[in-house]
């Protein structure tokens, strides 16, 4: 019988989370693979590759949405249209990975004037941390720029959003595994440009700097 047939997901329910460990562990595998075989330059540092997908204007418009952000106001890619932005994808209570792109996607911004920088949307991929004051105190942490703004709301409607953006994620016992990304929208809404991690603040602000 195959495994993808309701009768054998039905007869043996720890069948779904015994695949997503096994999808889990795979995707954990193949970025330990893919960071260490990762070509470095002299100094060390991982060599630039650049974005991992890009796009023509008016190729590929980027999957709106409605979420709220820290203020409890409404976010949507609609709603930044006649600005760039980057959209990203945040656990707020991530020690690792997160606080590390933060800091990189800041200095890709603070390389354009004030005026050009970029919205920077950060949808949250732990839907239990959703009250403003605390996604409030996590920024403050993550020591982000006045561009960024969360997007949070129901765990069905961030899950559309995870899906949209062909975003996983995958809870642990202690953390929130999911794909760390980052997506460069242009003023007209569409998907220009795609960052896996890891990425550097000059790939990023030169695919800004591109679309100015």
């Amino acid at each position: 019988m195959a495994a993808n047939e309701p009768t054998l997901v039905q007869r043996r329910p720890g069948f779904r989370l015994l695949l997503g460990a096994l999808l889990a562990l795979a995707a954990a595998v193949a970025l330990v693979l893919y960071v260490a075989l990762r070509p470095t330059s002299e100094s060390g540092s991982v060599a630039s590759r650049g974005p991992a997908a890009t796009w023509a204007a008016g190729e590929k418009p980027a999957p709106d949405f409605l979420l709220t952000d820290q203020y409890g106001k409404r976010v949507s890619i609609a709603g930044l249209r006649g600005r760039q932005a980057l959209v990203t994808f945040i656990d707020p209570h991530c020690t690792t990975f997160c606080p590390r792109e933060s800091i990189v996607l800041n200095d890709a911004i603070s390389q354009l004037p004030a005026s050009e920088r970029p919205a920077i949307i950060a949808v949250n991929v732990n839907p239990p941390v959703h009250r403003p004051a605390e996604l409030r105190r996590e920024a403050r942490r993550f020591k982000w720029l006045p561009q960024w703004r969360w997007a949070t709301g129901p765990a069905p409607r961030l899950e559309r959003v995870w899906s949209a953006y062909a975003i996983q994620v995958v809870p642990t016992k202690d953390d929130i595994g999911h794909t760390e990304a980052a997506y460069v929208v242009d003023r007209h809404g569409d998907q220009r440009a795609l960052f896996l991690w890891p990425f550097s603040a000059n790939e990023v602000a030169g695919a800004l700097k591109q679309l100015r």
